[in-house]
C-alpha cells in the first residue's frame, strides 16, 4: 500500500511536541518534510531523533512497495518573520519544485502568556500577547504557503488550535481567544482558496501528556494560586472526556498525516477533534 505522502513536499513550523509529531508521521508517510523554528536546539533534538528512527537501508522497501520513509530537513526560521518565512519557502520549492502541505505549530516565544493568571491580574500587554504572536504566526506562514499552491491548484495548510477556544476554562489568560481567532481566521482562508482546490484545516487538540514541558513553558510560575488553579483544569478536563485520555503525539500526528492526504480531499474548513469528545459536549 502507496504511503499517505509519498511525493508530497511539507513545511511544519515549530520543532516541539506538537510540530515534531507531525512532522515524524509526515515523514514516515513518505513527505520530504522541512521544519522550521527559532531554536537550533530543539531542531538538533528533532533531527537526532528522527536520524535515530530511520531503518537501515536494507531494511527500507523495495521499489516504493509499502510505506516508506521520506526525509527530515531542519532550518532556523522565525514564524512571526515574513521576510524569513518568504524566503524559507521559496528554498523549500527551489528545493523540491513543489509545496503540498503547511503545518504551523508554532506558539507564543516572547517572555508573558501567564496562564494560570486570572484576567483581572493579567496587563493588557501580558493578555494579548498569545493572541498578536498566535494569530501573526499562523497569518504569515498559511499565506505564504496559499501564494505557492492557489497557482498550483493544490495544497493542504493547517493549523493547531486547542480546548479553550470552544470550551470555558478560566485562568487560561489570552490563549482561549488566541485559539479561537486562529480558527475563525482558518475558515475564512478556506473560503477563499477552497476554490483553487487549496483545504485549511485545524487540529482542534487537548494537552496530550507528553507535551506537559510545552504547556508549562506557558505558565505564569510565580503565581502561589497556580497548583490549585491546574487542578481545576485536570478536573474539569478529566470530566469532560468520553474516552478518559487526552490523544498521544503519535495520535494527533497520525490524524495530520491523513488530514494531508488526499485521502481527506473532500474536507476543509474543518475544526478536526482530537480531545476525546471533551467538545463534543
Amino acid at each position: 500500500m502507496e504511503s499517505l505522502l509519498a511525493g508530497k513536499t511539507a513545511v511544519v513550523y515549530g520543532p516541539g511536541a506538537i510540530g515534531g509529531a507531525v512532522a515524524r508521521a509526515f515523514v514516515r508517510e513518505g513527505a520530504q518534510v522541512f521544519v522550521a523554528g527559532r531554536g537550533e536546539a530543539a531542531l538538533k533534538q528533532l533531527a537526532d531523533e528522527q536520524l535515530a528512527d530511520e531503518q537501515p537501508a536494507d531494511e527500507q522497501p523495495a521499489d516504493g512497495a509499502g510505506p516508506g520513509p521520506g526525509s527530515l530537513v531542519t532550518a532556523q526560521v522565525d514564524a512571526l518573520d515574513r521576510e524569513a518565512v518568504e524566503a524559507f519557502v521559496d528554498s523549500v520549492v527551489e528545493r523540491t519544485g513543489r509545496l503540498d502541505v503547511s503545518f504551523c505549530a508554532t506558539s507564543t516565544h516572547r517572555p508573558g502568556g501567564e496562564q494560570g493568571a486570572a484576567l483581572g491580574e493579567l496587563s493588557f500587554d501580558d493578555f494579548a500577547l498569545p493572541i498578536i504572536d498566535f494569530t501573526r504566526a499562523q497569518f504569515t506562514t498559511a499565506n505564504a504557503a496559499a501564494a505557492r499552491m492557489v497557482p498550483a491548484g493544490r495544497g493542504v495548510i493547517m493549523m493547531a488550535t486547542a480546548v479553550p477556544s470552544r470550551i470555558p476554562y478560566p485562568y487560561t489568560a489570552g490563549f482561549g481567544p488566541a485559539w479561537a481567532a486562529v480558527e475563525a481566521f482558518s475558515r475564512t482562508l478556506a473560503a477563499e482558496v477552497g476554490p483553487a482546490g487549496v483545504r485549511v484545516l485545524c487540529l482542534h487538540s487537548a494537552g496530550s501528556p507528553e507535551a506537559r514541558a510545552s504547556i508549562e513553558s506557558t505558565l505564569a510560575t510565580d503565581l502561589p494560586d497556580l497548583p490549585g488553579r491546574a487542578e481545576g483544569w485536570n478536573r474539569r478536563s478529566a470530566a469532560r472526556s468520553l474516552l478518559d485520555r487526552g490523544p498521544s503525539l503519535a495520535q494527533v500526528g497520525d490524524m495530520a498525516a491523513f488530514l494531508a492526504s488526499e485521502r481527506a480531499d473532500a474536507t476543509t474548513a474543518a475544526l478536526v477533534d482530537l480531545t476525546g469528545g471533551m467538545a463534543a459536549h
